[in-house]
C-alpha cells in the first residue's frame, strides 16, 4: 500500500515519535523510509550580505560556515537515527522553509506517505510559531499525512 514513507524530524524527542510508527508501517508494507531534516539554508548567509553592506565584515562568511555546520549536525543526526533503524534508510538534509521543503521532499522522492509528529503547541505559542503539520497537510496534496502526537513527559 504504501511503497516510500518520508520521515520529517529536526532532531527533537517530540518529532522522533513518529520514527517508531513509521518503522512499524514500513515493516508490514515493506516500504522504503526517507529521514528528512531541513536547516534554514541561505537565510542567514542573505541578511549577513545586508549587514556586511552597512559596515559589518566578515558577516557572509561567518553565515555560510553556520549553515555548513548546520547540515553537517542533521546530516550526522540523520545518520545516526537510521544506524539505530538497521542502517537501511535514506537520509536527506534539505534546505530553506520547513513545510515548503517537506513538501518538496515528497515529491523528489516519490513518497506516498508522511509520518511526522507534532509538538502540540497551542495558545499564543501556534499563534506566533505557527504549524509544520498544518502547512504540511497543505503543501503536500494528494499525499496521506499521518500525524502522530508526541507524549508529554511532565
Amino acid at each position: 500500500m504504501f511503497t516510500k514513507i518520508l520521515v520529517p524530524l529536526d532532531g527533537s524527542d517530540e518529532a522522533e515519535a513518529a520514527l517508531e510508527v513509521a518503522a512499524e508501517i514500513a515493516r508490514r508494507f515493506d516500504s522504503q523510509v526517507v529521514l528528512l531534516e531541513v536547516t534554514p539554508g541561505y537565510g542567514p548567509a542573505l541578511a549577513a550580505t545586508a549587514a556586511e553592506a552597512f559596515g559589518a565584515s566578515g558577516s557572509v562568511a561567518a553565515a555560510i560556515e553556520m549553515e555548513k555546520a548546520a547540515e553537517v549536525t542533521a546530516s550526522s543526526y540523520l545518520d545516526a537515527v537510521n544506524e539505530e533503524y538497521g542502517g537501511k534508510w535514506q537520509t536527506i538534509v534539505a534546505e530553506g522553509d520547513s513545510a515548503e521543503a517537506i513538501a518538496a521532499q515528497c515529491e523528489a522522492t516519490g513518497a506516498d506517505l508522511i509520518v511526522m509528529s507534532t509538538h502540540a503547541r497551542s495558545g499564543f505559542a501556534r499563534l506566533f510559531l505557527g504549524s509544520v503539520v498544518d502547512d504540511v497537510i497543505r503543501r503536500a496534496r494528494g499525499v496521506p499525512v499521518l500525524v502522530v502526537h508526541a507524549e508529554d513527559e511532565e
